[in-house]
């Protein structure tokens, strides 16, 4: 127990260090990577990106099941069940990673049905040798999935995040090279294939040689089968809704003559800032991700789930809060100095996309608890039912609004499906007390807002397209909002979380004598 606590403490250190990293990086990494490979080339993988995403369709949501039946066979039968069940999944995924690269091969000849209106003849070639890449890599990920979910499952947190900050760290510098070196986009690609080979091998090698692990291949009871595809289909149901709410408005903006690579690539600009509040935002909820599949398990009541979901809530509300109004404020300079000219509506793509996921993401612990409780059907409708409203609703904007009426849709569908119909699933199907949630939450907002609408006023006085006004804004920003909400918002659990580590490492631990 004691090992696993250490696990997980070392383990939310190595997490936001690697997202540090991983939101630090791109900083330096984008702007040369850009300058690089251009508008249009970096445009073009990206739309090669989004396309082979919906390769990981295939896996049926079986991924996000494999962690919750290891911990189940070995906390009800020991080791030799869960190796039988690491057997199932790993034939299971086999069969999916050839599946997957026979689809990847099928999707490089229609291709030219899509996007011979809007991409040259060779910007459709280069393309094809993208997601042909794109597709072998996303096959490998399928292959290797059961062993990373093993470690997973073992709360081996230590030895995840070094593999992930690995992986922070090298691919950057790999792209580099290879963009220095003229291979462009293929190159990129390339380079990715060949670090995730590297990275799956050290997985394997942890996975037998550390946790003494391996497979065992025996034919499976009917009910189990039939009791892991009905978990997985709701999940599956949900990850199509993924794909059609996150990747479908690239894959239409590329087939738009008038916007194509370029508008592709500026939406992106814009959907990296997204995806860095998302990290630092569900980072927590991932950790704990096993702890609350453990306390379900073993019958935890509504309250304390709840209480589970308001610490951690409120701890991702103070995170999202400040990137969210601080983007906000500082945004649109920042673009500026990020990336040049040419991206300027990426940051009203990025807008409509954050204040939207607001909402969700401070509940992501909720989604955790109704996934171990087998609750999440009803969630894959609602998410079905929007993300194909919002697919209909982003084709019309978009040839009104252009990328800005994408990422407008995409927040309505989201406020919709998040804000209003799961709040209330939460609330009178699961069982959580979501008004108690909301009302301990929702006050960490009051403040941000504020010291936002403030900074937007004082943006009109001081010009923060001025490098050094802008740093000095952002730090005098970051000051205020931790001082005032240490002050006036931040209860005794929240404080400790920051003055415990600081205890440690400024108190010198005693000797003992030895008589």
């Amino acid at each position: 127990m004691d090992k696993n606590k250490s696990q997980l403490k070392i383990g939310v250190i190595l997490n936001y260090i690697n997202l540090l990293l991983g939101n630090l990086i791109p900083v330096f990494y984008t702007p040369i990577m850009l300058q690089l490979l251009g508008q249009s080339e970096y445009g073009l993988y990206k739309l090669s990106s989004n396309i082979t995403s919906y390769l990981s369709l295939i896996s049926l949501g079986l991924g996000s099941a494999i962690t919750r039946y290891l911990i189940k066979a070995r906390e009800e039968d020991g080791k030799e069940a869960e190796e039988k069940m690491l057997g199932l999944f790993s034939r299971i995924f086999q069969v999916i990673a050839i599946v997957t690269f026979v689809v990847g091969v099928i999707l490089i000849l229609i291709l030219g049905l899509w996007y011979s209106a809007s991409l040259t003849s060779s910007e459709l070639m280069t393309m094809r040798v993208l997601v042909f890449i794109l597709s072998l890599n996303t096959a490998l990920n399928f292959l290797m999935t059961p062993q990373i979910s093993v470690v997973t499952a073992h709360e081996k947190f230590i030895f995840l995040q070094f593999m992930n900050i690995g992986t922070t760290c090298i691919m950057p510098i790999l792209n580099l090279v290879v963009l220095f070196f003229g291979f462009a986009s293929i190159g990129m690609a390339v380079s990715s294939l060949i670090l995730n080979v590297i990275i799956r091998i050290f997985y394997y090698i942890y996975m037998t040689k550390n946790l003494g692990l391996k497979a065992i291949y025996s034919k499976p009871s009917a009910g189990v089968l039939k009791e892991i595809l009905s978990f997985s289909f709701w999940i599956f149901v949900a990850n199509v809704v993924g794909q059609l709410y996150n990747s479908t408005d690239v894959v239409m903006i590329g087939a738009i003559p008038a916007l194509a690579t370029v508008g592709v690539a500026v939406y992106n600009v814009g959907g990296v800032f997204n995806g860095i509040v998302f990290s630092l935002t569900t980072a927590v909820s991932n950790l704990l991700a096993p702890k609350t599949q453990k306390m379900v398990f073993s019958g935890a009541t509504n309250d304390e789930l709840t209480d589970l979901a308001i610490r951690m809530g409120r701890i991702q509300c103070y995170i999202i809060t400040l990137l969210v109004t601080g983007f906000i404020s500082f945004g649109q300079p920042f673009i500026s100095f990020y990336v040049g000219s040419g991206y300027e509506d990426a940051y009203w793509v990025a807008v409509l996309m954050m204040i939207p996921n607001m909402i969700p993401l401070v509940q992501s612990i909720c989604l955790s608890i109704i996934i171990a409780q087998n609750k999440h059907r009803f969630r894959s409708i609602v998410y079905l039912g929007i993300a194909i409203g919002n697919v209909i609703g982003t084709w019309f904007l978009m040839h009104i609004m252009g990328i800005i009426g994408a990422a407008l849709m995409t927040g309505i569908a989201l406020i919709i499906g998040q804000g209003f119909v799961m709040n209330w699933y939460y609330w009178k199907k699961t069982g959580l007390d979501i008004i108690q949630f909301w009302k301990s939450v929702g006050k960490i907002y009051v403040l941000p807002i504020i010291m936002c609408c403030i900074t937007l006023v004082v943006s009109h006085f001081i010009n923060f397209y001025n490098i050094f006004a802008l740093l000095v804004g952002i730090i005098i920003y970051t000051a205020l909002y931790v001082v005032l909400n240490w002050l006036f918002i931040m209860n005794d659990y929240e404080k400790n979380i920051f003055i415990q580590p600081l205890r440690k490492i400024f108190t010198k631990p005693k000797r003992s004598k030895w008589k």
